[in-house]
This record gives C-alpha cells, sequence and structure tokens, in this order.
C-alpha cells in the first residue's frame, strides 16, 4: 500500500479525532447494572465535542446542559427514592448512550487493603456463601490496581451483578455488609470496591489534603517538586536515569546477598556441594510457609536452606531446562548441581523462574539447592504447588515435558538476617508519585476516577502496613476521612471504621504490651471524634497467627448494624481512682453500653484487664462488675497505690472477655494516655 503524504495524514489524523471526541463519553462507573445513591443529589458527568448540548434523562426527569469548551459536562439529578425496578439512563447528544439495568438504593465505598479486598472464595464458609447468593439487587464495581500522579478521570472497571457465580470474587466484608443493609433496608446496594492489599493510608489521601498536613506537607512538596523536575526531562535524560538506577540497584541487591551469605555457616559447611550429607537435614513438603515448618521459625528473619536431588531424563541432556520455583518470601539464591544459576532480591510475590544452560543438564541424579532469605514477616514457598516444576525449554511445543517439583525436601535453618531491608526490585525506573508508596497515589488512580459519585458513606479496614506508627495514623485517619468526603462533595459522610482483629502470640507474661494496641486506640479516636465516623471492634475474631482472620460475615454484619443506625460497642468512657474498703486504692471505670447489659463471654470474671503502681510494672488485675452493671472494679492484692490500669492492651488480648447482650467486644483503653508509651 502506498504511504500518504505527510499532510494527508495529519488531516485523516484530524478527522479520526474530532469523529472521536464527538461520541459521548463516559466514566466507566456510569455503566449496565449500576445502582444510583437515594435520596441524594446525583451528579452525571462526561465527556462531548466542545459546546455540544446534552440531555440526560432518568426515571421522569430530565436535564439539559452543554458541555464547556474542554469537553466536559456535569448534571445533576434530583433526589430520588429507592427503587428495584430496572429502568435505563439515556444521555443523548450527537450521539445516545443507554445504560441499561440502572437501580436505585445505597451506595457505599469499601476502601483500604487486604483484609477489605479479601474475597468470598478466600473467606470462611464460601460454599454456603456462594449457595445462598443470588442476589441480584446487590451490585460491585471493582477499582483495578492501579497508581498516578495526577488525579485521573476514568479507570476500567465494570459493575457486576451479584449471583453465584460472581460472589466469589468479591469483598467478603463488603458482601456481608451489603447483605446486612438489604435484609433489613430492602432496598438495592452498590459497592465501590476500591482497595489493595498491603497499602498505607497516605497513599490514598489527596494531594491536596496531604498539602495542608503539618506531617506530610514537606514530603508531599518534595514529591511534587520531584515529579514536575522529571516531566521536565528528556527522552534521552529519562533513560540515562534508569540505566543509572537500575546499576544502583543492581549493585545493591549483589551486596546484600554476599552480605547474607558471608554470615551463613551454610557456605562454610558447603551445603551447595552435590555429596554434602543431608541425612539429618529435616523434611519438609513444599510449598509451605515458615511457621508450619516450625514454630521455632516463626519469628525468625535470616535464612533457609533447602536441597531436592531429581532424576533428570536422558532426554533432556544437554538441553536448556526451565525452573520454576513459585513465589518465595522474600529473597532467594538457587543452585543447580553446585553452579549458582539465579537469584531474586525483595520479591515475595513473583513467581520465581530460572535458566538452566544445557552445559549444565546432564541425566541421572541432580542436586537443586535453594537457600530462601526473609528479611520481615513470615518467610517461606507461598505456592502453589502446581507452580513447582522443571522441564526443558521447548518454545515449539504447547505443552513441554516437565517434572513436579511439589513434595519432599529437606531443610535446615541457616543464619539470621544482616542489615536492613534491600530496595525492592523493579523493572523501570518509575515516574515519582506512581509507586504504591508514593502519597497520593492510589487517591489519584483508584479514588479520582469515581468521583463526585453519590454514595452514602464508606466502609474501611486498612491500619495494619501502618501499626508501627500510631501517632501518625491519628492524624492521617480523620484528615483521610475528611478528604473523602470533600472528594464526594459531601457534608455528612458516614464513614465506618473496622478496628483491627486480634493478631500475633498472646503474651501472658506482658499484661500491656502489643504495637497494635495503640493503632487500635488512633482508630477509636477518629470514631470519637466525628458523630458520622463509626467504629467496629474485632478483636475477638481474629487470628494470632494470621493477619487475614477468615471470619469476614461478622465484620460485614457489624459494619451494616453501624450503618444502620443501631447501637455502638461498649467502651470505656472514664477511669477514676478511687480508696477500697479495707485500705488501698481501685479504679472504677465507667462504662457506656448502648447495646445492652454487660457480662463475658465465657462467663467468667471480668478478664484482660491490667494494673501499675508508682514503679510502671504492668500486673494482670482483679476485676469485678460494680453492682450497677455498668462500671468494672479494678485492682490488685499488692499493688495499694495503683496508678494506670489497661484493658486488652496487646495485639492478640485474647483473654478480654467483656462484651454487650449483642456479644460485641469491649473496646481497648489506657488511663495512662498522657504518658510516652508507645
Amino acid at each position: 500500500m502506498p504511504s500518504l503524504p505527510h499532510h494527508a495524514f495529519a488531516l485523516l489524523l484530524l478527522v479520526a479525532s474530532s469523529a472521536t471526541w464527538a461520541n459521548i463519553r463516559l466514566p466507566a462507573v456510569f455503566s449496565d447494572h449500576m445502582v444510583i445513591q437515594r435520596e441524594l443529589e446525583v451528579p452525571i458527568w462526561g465527556w462531548a465535542a466542545p459546546r455540544e448540548v446534552i440531555k440526560v434523562s432518568f426515571a421522569n426527569q430530565s436535564i439539559t446542559t452543554t458541555a464547556g469548551e474542554d469537553g466536559r459536562w456535569r448534571v445533576e439529578l434530583e433526589p430520588m427514592v429507592a427503587s428495584s425496578n430496572p429502568r435505563i439512563l439515556t444521555i443523548e447528544g450527537e450521539t445516545r448512550v443507554d445504560i441499561e439495568d440502572v437501580l436505585v438504593g445505597e451506595v457505599w465505598i469499601c476502601g483500604g487493603q487486604s483484609n477489605m479486598e479479601w474475597t468470598v472464595d478466600a473467606s470462611s464458609d464460601p460454599a454456603e456463601t456462594r449457595a445462598s447468593a443470588d442476589r441480584p439487587e446487590i451490585r460491585l464495581i471493582n477499582a483495578p490496581r492501579r497508581t498516578s500522579n495526577v488525579a485521573e478521570t476514568d479507570i476500567d472497571a465494570r459493575w457486576v451483578v451479584c449471583s453465584p457465580k460472581t460472589v466469589g470474587s468479591m469483598t467478603a466484608v463488603g458482601y456481608a455488609f451489603a447483605c446486612d443493609l438489604q435484609d433489613a433496608l430492602d432496598v438495592p446496594i452498590g459497592l465501590l470496591s476500591i482497595n489493595w492489599g498491603g497499602t498505607r493510608i497516605e497513599p490514598w489521601i489527596s494531594s491536596k489534603s496531604l498539602l495542608t498536613c503539618d506531617l506530610s506537607r514537606a514530603a508531599m512538596d518534595s514529591q511534587l517538586d520531584a515529579i514536575r523536575r522529571f516531566e521536565g526531562l528528556t527522552d534521552a535524560e529519562r533513560f540515562d536515569l534508569q540505566e543509572a538506577a537500575k546499576r544502583r540497584q543492581r549493585r545493591a541487591h549483589a551486596e546484600y546477598l554476599d552480605r547474607q551469605l558471608t554470615s551463613d555457616d551454610g557456605i562454610q559447611a558447603k551445603y551447595i556441594a552435590t555429596r554434602t550429607d543431608d541425612s539429618a537435614w529435616s523434611t519438609v513438603d513444599l510449598p509451605a510457609s515458615w511457621t508450619s515448618m516450625n514454630e521455632n521459625l516463626q519469628d525468625f528473619d535470616g535464612g533457609v536452606w533447602y536441597r531436592r536431588t531429581i532424576q533428570i531424563p536422558d532426554d533432556w541432556s544437554n538441553r536448556q531446562l526451565r525452573l520454576q520455583l513459585g513465589s518465595i518470601d522474600d529473597s532467594d539464591i538457587v543452585w543447580f548441581d553446585g553452579v549458582r544459576i539465579g537469584s531474586t532480591v525483595e520479591r515475595h510475590t513473583l513467581p520465581r523462574g530460572y535458566r538452566i544452560p544445557a552445559a549444565l543438564v546432564k541425566p541421572g541424579p541432580r542436586t537443586l539447592t535453594v537457600l530462601a532469605i526473609d528479611s520481615g514477616g513470615e518467610g517461606g514457598f507461598n505456592g502453589p504447588a502446581t507452580a513447582m516444576k522443571i522441564g526443558p525449554i521447548d518454545r515449539m511445543a504447547a505443552n513441554p515435558p516437565s517434572m513436579s517439583l511439589a513434595g519432599a525436601w529437606k531443610w535446615k535453618r541457616g543464619g539470621a538476617h544482616r542489615g536492613g531491608r534491600p530496595p525492592a526490585a523493579t523493572e523501570t525506573m518509575d515516574p515519582p508519585g506512581t509507586r504504591v508508596t508514593d502519597y497520593a497515589a492510589l487517591h489519584n488512580g483508584m479514588i479520582a476516577p469515581f468521583a463526585p459519585y453519590a454514595v452514602r458513606g464508606a466502609i474501611w479496614y486498612q491500619g495494619e502496613s501502618n501499626a508501627d506508627q500510631a501517632t501518625r495514623y491519628a492524624e492521617f485517619l480523620p484528615l483521610l476521612i475528611a478528604d473523602w468526603a470533600r472528594t464526594f462533595e459531601r457534608d455528612d459522610f458516614p464513614f465506618g471504621v473496622v478496628q483491627l482483629a486480634a493478631f500475633k502470640p498472646f503474651l501472658p507474661n506482658e499484661p500491656a504490651a502489643g504495637d497494635w494496641a495503640f493503632i487500635r486506640e488512633s482508630q477509636t479516636d477518629a470514631a470519637l471524634g466525628s458523630s458520622e465516623v463509626g467504629l467496629v471492634v474485632t478483636t475477638d475474631i481474629g487470628d494470632a497467627d494470621d493477619i487475614h482472620p477468615r471470619n469476614k460475615r461478622e465484620v460485614g454484619r457489624r459494619l451494616g448494624s453501624w450503618a444502620r443506625g443501631e447501637a455502638a460497642g461498649p467502651r470505656i468512657s472514664s477511669g477514676v481512682r478511687r480508696e477500697r474498703k479495707g485500705g488501698g486504692f481501685e479504679w472504677r471505670l465507667d462504662i457506656e453500653s448502648p447495646g445492652g447489659d454487660l457480662s463475658t463471654r465465657d462467663d467468667a470474671a471480668p478478664s484482660g484487664f491490667a494494673i501499675c503502681g508508682p514503679d510502671g510494672t504492668f500486673r494482670w488485675a482483679e476485676a469485678r462488675f460494680d453492682p450497677s452493671g455498668r462500671a468494672i472494679l479494678v485492682s490488685h492484692p499488692d499493688i495499694e497505690d495503683p496508678v494506670a490500669v489497661r484493658y486488652a492492651w496487646q495485639s492478640n488480648p485474647e483473654n478480654a472477655n467483656v462484651v454487650d447482650a449483642r456479644g460485641w467486644p469491649l473496646d481497648g483503653w489506657r488511663s495512662d494516655r498522657d504518658l510516652d508509651s508507645e
């Protein structure tokens, strides 16, 4: 085909661009099966040709407007009552868009990190949930993971109607919340599922709000300056910077692995040698986490050695092999018959794949050796089992032969971790403001594309990734709540906070120690600071060994109760030290319990209280209910002059047993907030 002259090609582009621009375009949130918020004004917006006349029609309403010079237009529908009657939302201009099966009901944002993202299929009783999930009036639109350093206007997402086939991939907390609301209110429910596992709170807040906060202003200014500088670079300058960053990263990763190897006895003992005697090593079926291998590895950061001997078939001889091990937490080094064939640094979710050169591949028994290095948290092979295999590289074969590597491996604990965590591996230099940890990056990429869609409010399950900075979180959570209210143009914005569930081992000899207790306190403060904010306490449904407790149904039910205006859970409102009969002092803790009379979930005496004297050492206290039933008296026979008392002050306060009439747990509390206890 002959090429077009340059001016003809430019004209063709102009015509094509004008034709595309003339079509009405809507954000993805306006699509088939959407749910419109009842009883509020409903913004509808989109893009068209400049000055194009647009008419929006729905439910006996028709509103006309004119697109601006930039093509953007917007109207507001008058508030409507709930309706399960499927109707069509029509937008007309030079072209026409019909959005079908539109309902009117309650719309909520489901935000946070992995415990909000956690799906029905990964939670408790998924089969039972699927069997009862024929709920077509519950709809959900899920935001794909996306970061940006500018506020985006659209996102690739579509509404999904709830059914036994679709419910499995929905947020489990959000679905239970929606079921509770629908059962009680008998209206359609729409969920904007906007969450990302492992994320901190700062990226979910807009740059505008972060610039107003003393804690984040300097960092936000610096990030915006970096974005401006990056945008001013030429392509050649960006390439040079990227290559320099890669070189620095390769050096840092090599130094990190060398540091771990030089401190490991396995190198001196020649664990990588093919003739190493591993008969005394332990055996494990991989994939497996370290905790499941041995409880002594639960808090271990460092290296664990793995070995396995495999039989190479004759027809694999002198052929390149691909070794696949699944994902490994966090880093690894791999040897084939004593020859190092690859390594990966700080990529705990990345499936490992290494090439074994043909010259090394000989028939007969060959030894695989892996040093897995954990730099924090849980270590091990993350699975699935099907991801662990080895076989020839054959690009012509649809299903090349392979041998499973799942199953029995020998293992032995190596050396402890040395130094700090290395920088995570990246294949390209990300523009400033686009990493998942960057300030405002998730607000720009995942919240802004939905704004200002009409919603009733939000539910929020996040804080695990900020658990080591409770004081900062105490400022950022109210900032986020106000920021989202402004983003969605709401003066009143109900916001339900899920307090972090119990996690980590219970510490029977440390009555008042636990970093998660402080982050829970920050979440409580946010709820007490505004009548629009609700708190759901979940310390009774956590899991000491899993940061993702599977009982999401009860979390959603409690959020639904709050959203429907039911009574909040019990909380200690004040504590007063008073003299007791017989000498000495005790603490009287007054408790607000709008959910009914107090009791204990195990019918035993109240427990989970700790008290300390002037020496500052907390001890488990004796506690009993006041005759009024709305106060608890706390003392210790060996502490005559108690100066402070705490309740449920552990990351996993499993002995805290006070509940209201519904079984909701009493929130944690401390009297000594004026002390620097973090």
